[in-house]
């Protein structure tokens, strides 16, 4: 993963159309230490040792970790994992698992029934709430997990794999099928990824066309910049 850093972020695209190449575990290892495994491990005084990613968290609580589907990942059984970011090891929590599960699971949009695998951004909110008791709190862990995604995206981006990531999911049949208790942790996004199909056209415009963009509806022309 050596590519300049501008060069990844106007690289970046979501895709939504995959071919059959299965990501290599090589890939998936580099990506998943990369977003959510620790850069280092910091003295956060009275609350002990913490981990700092590459993304920034509120306080350092490190309170959203990483579950996988896995249906088209080289040397991975297809099923259900949870990444264990301390020891870089994927812990297995059911065999078998099939992209239609993966469209059921997310709205059937296009591209999760073609993506080699799914990370599920899920929240542990003991880990917040030890520190931060208050309300917003809640506010901050959806920031959390749009940091992490975006970090996602660009190491994807980086490693040639097409990233997306979505909020549309059954939160509830998520959350039964990796196993957790709904009122001590909740998935808060859906990230992806796999090989793009090789081909597919680039959705750019210019600027004319922008400026002849409508984003009201009945109203031709107005723009809200």
């Amino acid at each position: 993963m050596s590519a300049p850093l501008e060069q990844t972020l106007y690289r970046r695209r979501t895709h939504r159309s995959f071919s059959a190449q299965p990501v290599s575990l090589h890939d998936l290892a580099v990506l998943l230490g990369t977003v959510f495994g620790p850069a280092e491990f910091i003295d956060g005084f009275e609350y002990g040792a913490l981990i700092r990613r590459t993304s920034p968290s509120g306080g350092a609580r490190q309170e959203l970790d990483a579950y996988l589907a896995t249906p088209n990942v080289t040397g991975v059984p297809a099923g259900l994992f949870h990444y264990n970011a301390r020891e870089h090891s994927m812990e297995l929590l059911g065999e078998g698992f099939t992209h239609t599960e993966a469209g059921a699971l997310c709205a059937h949009q296009e591209g999760t029934e073609q993506a080699a695998f799914i990370v599920f951004v899920v929240a542990a909110w003991e880990r917040m709430r030890v520190k931060y008791r208050h309300p917003r709190a809640y506010r901050v862990s959806h920031l959390n997990a749009g940091h992490l995604g975006q970090t996602f995206a660009l190491a994807a981006t980086a490693l040639g794999l097409g990233p997306f990531q979505t909020a549309a999911f059954d939160d509830t049949a998520v959350e039964a099928r990796l196993q957790l208790d709904s009122t001590t942790h909740n998935t808060l996004y859906a990230l992806a990824a796999g090989h793009p199909t090789p081909g597919t056209p680039a959705d750019t415009a210019d600027l004319n066309a922008f400026r002849q963009t409508t984003l009201r509806h009945g109203q031709p022309g107005r723009r809200d910049d």
